[in-house]
């Protein structure tokens, strides 16, 4: 129950009481939480104190508003660790989902301006694109479009090939540590982040509708100060989250 002598407000307190029931298995991924009605009489507040405290929960993910129906759990996002690399299977483990990957296009073009400054190359030169999509429990939740030096593309693509003959879950990244024979070894990536609303053809590679709102990460990895591959990497909001701890 709430403890009025806290110096935690009352809503603040409410949250934590719908994350504790969360966190506990009372109140379950997608199950409605109780109306405002019966938070009031439950908790003895205020409406104004119920709905700032489902605000706060929103805010932080706990729970997800339909607008004319109510509001319910949402489900954890998969959270990743900015200033290190989890593979891609083990970041859907520990949400408790079942990762898999699907090539879903791969070619050879040529390049052009921007992707011949992007991997150091000669405009026109070749160029290998792989394109996969990520899902979790037969959901797609991440697409990658990602483009090598010819040379490198094609040891990229013969390594997606085997992982998936193999039924191994993989994004670009885990495929240079699936084969040592390849002789790629990432030193560093340079990345960057952005919020971007869903267009097509995105809508229909994960299954959303326009405007859904997608986080777009940008990524040049590097094997020393050699480009090996640009990437666009498209998560789906509502299922991700970025974190980074920043020492003092």
């Amino acid at each position: 129950m709430l403890d009025r002598k806290q110096s935690a407000p009352l809503y603040e307190q409410l949250k934590n009481e719908i994350h504790l029931k969360i966190k506990n298995g009372e109140l379950k991924p997608d199950q409605q939480i109780p109306s405002e009605r019966e938070l009031v009489e439950q908790y003895n507040v205020s409406r104004i104190t119920v709905r700032q405290a489902i605000n706060l929960a929103e805010r932080e993910g706990l729970v997800k508003r339909i607008h004319g129906v109510g509001t319910f759990v949402a489900h954890p996002k998969m959270q990743q660790e900015l200033s290190s690399f989890n593979n891609f299977q083990s970041t859907l483990q520990q949400q408790g989902l079942i990762a898999s990957t699907k090539l879903v296009g791969t070619g050879i073009i040529g390049s052009d301006f921007q992707l011949s400054r992007m991997l150091d190359i000669n405009v026109m030169e070749k160029v290998t694109r792989l394109e996969l999509i990520g899902y979790g429990d037969n959901s797609p939740v991440v697409y990658y479009n990602s483009y090598f030096p010819h040379h490198v593309g094609e040891k990229m693509k013969k390594a997606a090939q085997e992982a998936l003959k193999m039924e191994k879950p993989f994004s670009t990244l885990d495929l240079y540590q699936m084969d040592e024979e390849m002789d790629l070894h990432p030193t560093h990536v340079e990345q960057t982040f952005e919020a971007q609303a869903a267009y097509a053809p995105i809508t229909n590679i994960l299954d959303i509708k326009e405007g859904f709102p997608l986080f777009r990460v940008t990524s040049i990895v590097y094997q020393d100060k050699t480009p090996l591959e640009y990437k666009e990497t498209y998560y789906k909001g509502d299922q991700y989250k970025f974190f980074i701890t920043r020492h003092m």
